[in-house]
């Protein structure tokens, strides 16, 4: 009887082991889960903050207007073409809008505002999605036939690879671009950057800020960095708290850093913010 009484004590006592485990278990899942949404997502979006993707927009854009859209050889390069198609660039959402810069260039029209180029777009609304897709289809062949051109074309900003190394396994970084993320992944894997694929999101036509809405949510995240180098990406509402930095090293105009409304960050300063941010 004795022995009896023993074996059911011992079996009390391994059930209340069991379940105290599990509940530490639990409580550490739970204080994980805590501590990682107390920490910010660091949304980064890519050319004009990671990469300096200008000479292949150039050089891709040029290829489709001419090649695919009109047909013809690419012409001489007039002088001073790609200096204007550098002052436009900040005005570039997607891929088919460096097509409207090289239809400008050929036109010899220079929209002075983002508005003035949005209404070049508007004016020609039919070649939207058009010029997107001959740009890609450009992107894809240049990739194909001269790799070595391509990824020299798509140079890292100075230092940039070393701090992706350093943070770019931490799940709380993500890349954020209206770059097709295939392209995104072969530039990172060509720098020897490891980045898990399903941290680089490609927003397309989608407001980021509405995108980043969305991750946030699944992420159970409560608030988040947004570093990008057009200003009207940080434009409208959030349901999260968000701080939106401009990359004052991209694709930016003078107007836009002496916007005082607009809080900015140097190449320099990334390192210091990152850290802060763990």
């Amino acid at each position: 009887m004795a022995e009896a009484e023993t074996g059911e004590a011992r079996a009390a006592e391994a059930g209340r082991g069991a379940t105290e485990a599990a509940a530490a278990e639990a409580t550490g899942k739970q204080k994980g889960t805590e501590e990682a949404a107390g920490r910010p997502l660091v949304f980064l979006d890519f050319d004009g903050v990671i990469c300096d993707s200008l000479p292949e927009c150039y050089a891709v854009s040029r290829a489709a207007y001419y090649g695919l859209y009109l047909g013809l050889p690419q012409p001489e390069e007039a002088q001073g073409d790609e200096a204007l198609f550098r002052r436009l660039r900040p005005y570039i959402r997607r891929g088919g809008d460096y097509m409207f810069i090289q239809l400008a260039l050929r036109e010899g029209i220079e929209p002075g505002s983002q508005a003035d180029f949005d209404a070049l777009i508007a004016e020609r609304r039919e070649l939207d999605d058009h010029f997107h897709g001959l740009f890609y289809q450009a992107r894809h062949e240049l990739l194909s036939d001269e790799p070595e051109r391509w990824y020299a074309l798509n140079p890292l900003y100075p230092g940039m690879a070393a701090l992706l190394s350093l943070y770019g396994r931490n799940d709380a970084f993500l890349i954020l671009s209206t770059k097709e993320a295939a392209f995104i992944e072969k530039i990172l894997a060509f720098n020897g950057i490891a980045w898990d694929a399903a941290r680089v999101y490609c927003s397309g036509k989608e407001e980021k800020r509405a995108f980043i809405d969305r991750v946030m949510d699944e992420r159970k995240a409560v608030h988040a960095i947004f570093i990008d180098d057009q200003i009207d990406h940080f434009k409208g509402s959030s349901r999260h708290e968000l701080r939106c930095l401009l990359a004052d090293w991209g694709y930016v105009r003078a107007d836009w850093l002496k916007d005082r409304s607009v809080e900015r960050v140097s190449l320099g300063q990334l390192d210091t913010l990152f850290s802060h941010s763990l």
